[in-house]
């Protein structure tokens, strides 16, 4: 303690800390803050919300579901030609909606369309003042973010769609594996439990939030110890690609094996006892049971030869195919806007299943003819695919060392799965 009373008694004193020392007085000019204090309270606060877009919905409804009470945004809306866009939207997309303090419309941002690479968002802003209020719409294209993703599983004893929603397979893209292997697989009697899938596609991201799920590049299903491969390829890196086989054999088939979805084969080709007439005759196609409304499908790229009515196959469907081929589909309850002479794709829509005609119950009557001639459908089966050759089927095969890595990927989390 003397120590350090002998410290501080040797330590200088400031000239500020004696009560004579002098003092100065200086007036500072504080800055002008009315400006700003003003900004400040006229400031209006803003609120965000999102709302799906549900079936049935109006202008005025989806609004108020997004807490926006604006008499002059939902005249805007409805009045303009580009605004009106939002009632485009399927149900369950996203609109989301920007509101002041006293529910008025600030701005409004909806997805309307595009790929999994590029969306078109629809974006409708206040540009006046409170006391005249002016809107603007406009359509502009927002770049997705582009990821690979990646699913596997067995099929459990609930089936393959049930097995598909529980692994989390989007909608689409179970669609997508379904119509690429319809050629070869029936999916509704032909897959069994412990029968292995694996699949790779295409998912669009804006600000980590999923936008669309796109093409489904990369297939593998193991059916009863069979495997098969589907990967989508592009020779010339534009839309117009298709699925090969990954030794470079396409998986499209001249014919779908089924042009019915959820069906099953009532009635075979060939002789039988006929339902209405008691008679033995030949069937010159097969029948496929299913309910009334069931989507019908062209099996093969072609023109349509005829549509309208016909004595005993009621409301019919009738396409020309190259090679002297002709499809039959009969007995429809409905068509789809087509008409003669029109070109169709393969798994386009023609009709929907009936009891038109000649029918005992709901189904489509589907014949498969060559030149005229009544053949067995299933015979399509037993034709070949195309082959890439040369050049195209080296560039194929480089191309596809990437996807295979991927599935490789899976193979090892699927062995390291049964392993644990």
């Amino acid at each position: 303690m003397l120590c350090m009373a002998a410290a501080m008694a040797m330590t200088p004193h400031s000239a500020y800390d004696g009560p004579e020392a002098p003092r100065l007085q200086v007036s500072l000019r504080l800055p002008d803050l009315r400006a700003q204090l003003t900004r400040l309270t006229d400031a209006r606060a803003t609120y965000i919300r999102e709302e799906p877009l549900q079936r049935g919905d109006t202008i005025a409804s989806l609004l108020q579901r997004l807490g926006v009470d604006d008499p002059d945004a939902h005249a805007f809306i409805r009045g303009s030609t580009a605004a009106r866009h939002l009632l485009d939207l399927e149900p369950g997309q996203i609109v989301q909606a920007e509101s002041d303090q006293d529910n008025l419309l600030v701005s409004l941002h909806a997805t309307l369309g595009g790929d999994v690479s590029a969306s078109h968002e629809l974006v409708i802003e206040r540009a006046g003042d409170l006391d005249q209020p002016f809107f603007k719409a406009h359509l502009h294209t927002v770049r997705n973010e582009l990821r690979y993703e990646m699913r596997s599983g067995t099929i459990t004893a609930n089936g393959f769609f049930k097995t598909m929603d529980a692994e989390n397979v989007p909608e689409e893209i179970v669609q997508q594996m379904v119509s690429i292997f319809s050629g070869v697989i029936d999916f509704h009697h032909d897959i069994v439990a412990d029968d292995r899938f694996r699949i790779v596609y295409e998912a669009g991201f804006r600000d980590g939030a999923l936008v669309r799920n796109g093409r489904a590049v990369a297939v593998e299903l193991v059916n009863r110890s069979q495997l098969y491969q589907a990967l989508w390829y592009s020779a010339d890196d534009t839309k117009a690609g298709d699925y090969y086989t990954f030794d470079g054999r396409s998986m499209r088939r001249p014919f779908l094996r089924s042009p019915v979805e959820f069906s099953r084969v009532s009635s075979a080709f060939g002789w039988r006892n006929h339902p209405l007439h008691h008679q033995w005759v030949q069937h010159k196609g097969i029948d496929f049971a299913a309910p009334i409304g069931t989507k019908v499908f062209a099996t093969s790229d072609g023109t349509v030869d005829f549509v309208g009515q016909q004595t005993g196959y009621g409301s019919v469907v009738i396409l020309k195919h190259d090679g002297g081929y002709s499809t039959y589909y009969a007995h429809l309850s409905g068509l789809a806007d087509i008409l003669p002479g029109q070109h169709v794709t393969q798994g386009q829509v023609i009709g929907y299943v009936g009891q038109t005609g000649w029918a005992t119950g709901p189904h489509l009557h589907y014949e498969f003819r060559f030149n005229d001639v009544p053949q067995n459908p299933l015979s399509v089966m037993l034709m070949e695919p195309v082959t890439l050759t040369g050049q195209t089927r080296q560039r194929f095969l480089s191309y596809t060392s990437d996807t295979q890595e991927r599935i490789n990927i899976l193979r090892s989390f699927s062995v390291a799965s049964i392993g644990n």
